[in-house]
C-alpha cells in the first residue's frame, strides 16, 4: 500500500449514472399542490464516470490526448469477454453511420448547455455530463471521464447478479521527469 515515484493511476472509482426523463406535467392529476419535479422511468440515459488522479510525474501525452476514444470500450454480461465489449466514444462521436443507438434520446437527458441544442435538451435537474472528452491538461492531476452506455442499456436489477459491466480504456500519459530532455 501506499506510493511512490512510479505510481501511476491512484483512487481509481468507477460508478454507473441513470439520468432519468423530467416528467414536466403539472396538470394536476394524481400530483399533491406543490410543484415538483418527477422523473418517468422509461428511456433512461445510462452512462459510467471513470475518475482517477494522475501520478504526481505524469501528464498527457501530446500525441492522441489522455484517452484516445479509440480506446474506450464497454460492455455487459455474466463474465468478462472481448466480444461483449463495444466501442462507446466512437459510436457516441461519429456521424458516418457508425450507430450509437437513440443518440438524440441519449443527448436530451442533458441541459443544453453540455449537449447544446440537440433534440428536447431542456433538463435542468440532469448532471451536466460531457461524455467521451478526453483531458488537454491536469491542472490539479484528477480525471473524470464519462462513457455513454445508451439509452434504457442497464438491465432490470437482477438478485443474483447474473448481469455485470465492463469497461475498458487505455490511459496515454507521459512521465514528465523524462520528458525534460527531450525537444521536438
Amino acid at each position: 500500500h501506499g506510493t511512490n515515484d512510479y505510481t501511476f493511476l491512484q483512487y481509481v472509482n468507477v460508478r454507473l449514472v441513470a439520468v432519468y426523463q423530467q416528467d414536466k406535467d403539472f396538470s394536476g392529476v394524481e400530483e399533491s399542490d406543490e410543484r415538483t419535479v418527477r422523473t418517468n422511468s422509461s428511456n433512461v440515459a445510462h452512462y459510467v464516470q471513470v475518475a482517477f488522479t494522475l501520478g504526481a510525474k505524469y501528464g498527457v501525452n501530446d500525441n492522441g490526448g489522455l484517452i484516445p476514444l479509440t480506446a474506450v470500450r464497454a460492455g455487459k454480461g455474466t463474465f468478462f469477454s472481448e466480444d461483449l465489449l463495444d466501442h462507446k466514444c466512437l459510436e457516441y462521436t461519429r456521424s458516418d453511420g457508425y450507430s450509437f443507438a437513440r443518440l438524440s434520446t441519449f443527448k436530451s437527458r442533458f441541459p443544453p448547455s453540455v449537449m447544446g441544442a440537440a433534440g428536447d435538451a431542456t433538463q435542468t435537474c440532469a448532471p451536466e455530463a460531457s461524455m467521451c472528452q478526453s483531458p488537454s491538461s491536469i491542472p490539479d492531476s484528477f480525471i473524470s471521464f464519462n462513457i455513454p452506455l445508451g439509452v434504457d442499456w442497464l438491465p432490470e436489477v437482477d438478485p443474483a447478479l447474473a448481469s455485470n459491466v465492463f469497461v475498458h480504456l487505455v490511459i496515454n500519459a507521459i512521465d514528465e521527469t523524462a520528458r525534460g530532455g527531450m525537444t521536438a
